[in-house]
């Protein structure tokens, strides 16, 4: 199995891979505020990926972890890297997916931004939670720099944070997170293995004239960076 910026892995980055690490140690940063809600809960991971952020869950005292992703080899990487006896993988769809029992934490970490029904999948997620559990989620919150072509929502942090308020969620706390990176880092061999829509980035930019000002406008700003942030949501009652 190969890594992408997508589907992450410790043991998958090249060894110079700077950008790769600097994005790993976020990731892993999502899972270490994660854990904070884990001990003793059920816990569903939502697009998993590999798996080590499950085994990350279970190291922190989750009762039980159910790692869910739509992919079958990162799935079958999971079961042969990262299993552990309070770890049950599957192959699932995030906007189908139904645990046998309510979870009492949904951890679903840069996944809202791949998928085309978003505020469908944050109901889905309300549906899923027992009474006062916890959603723990992230997303980019800077426009798509790169043309991602599994990307289909660009997220203002302001519009993340209405988006989950809207959908049944009281937020309690969060986690901002900023990678800084270079040209050299966007563009070096590390840069092969990350998905772009097809054509240069250039063309990508000249395609889309508004992201690129957006984008000019938070570098001029903020210089070469991208922002993620990360919330801890109660579940609270509402009516459907």
């Amino acid at each position: 199995m190969t890594d992408t910026m997508e589907r992450i892995d410790p043991d998958l980055i090249r060894p110079d891979d700077r950008f790769g690490f600097a994005a790993l140690e976020l990731h892993l940063a999502r899972y270490r505020f994660a854990a904070k809600h884990v001990l003793g809960r059920v816990v569903v991971d939502c697009a998993c990926g590999t798996g080590y952020g499950s085994a990350m869950l279970a190291d922190a005292g989750a009762a039980a972890v159910i790692g869910v992703d739509i992919s079958e080899e990162a799935i079958a990487y999971a079961w042969a890297h990262h299993a552990r006896d309070r770890i049950d993988f599957r192959v699932g769809d995030a906007l189908t997916f139904v645990p046998e029992r309510p979870a009492q934490v949904w951890v679903t970490l840069e996944t809202v931004e791949h998928l085309p029904h978003s505020a469908l999948y944050l109901d889905r997620i309300h549906r899923q939670l027992a009474p006062g559990g916890w959603l723990i989620a992230s997303v980019p919150t800077t426009v798509s720099t790169d043309g991602n072509p599994f990307h289909l929502v660009d997220f203002t942090a302001h519009g993340w944070r209405a988006l989950v308020t809207a959908h049944g969620f009281a937020i309690e706390h969060e986690l901002a997170q900023i990678q800084p990176f270079t040209l050299r880092d966007a563009l070096g061999r590390g840069a092969a293995d990350r998905p772009r829509r097809p054509g240069s980035i250039v063309g990508f930019y000249l395609r889309h004239p508004k992201v690129a000002w957006a984008r000019l406008a938070l570098t001029v700003t903020r210089g070469f960076v991208n922002e993620y942030v990360v919330i801890a949501a109660r579940r609270v009652d509402r009516a459907d």
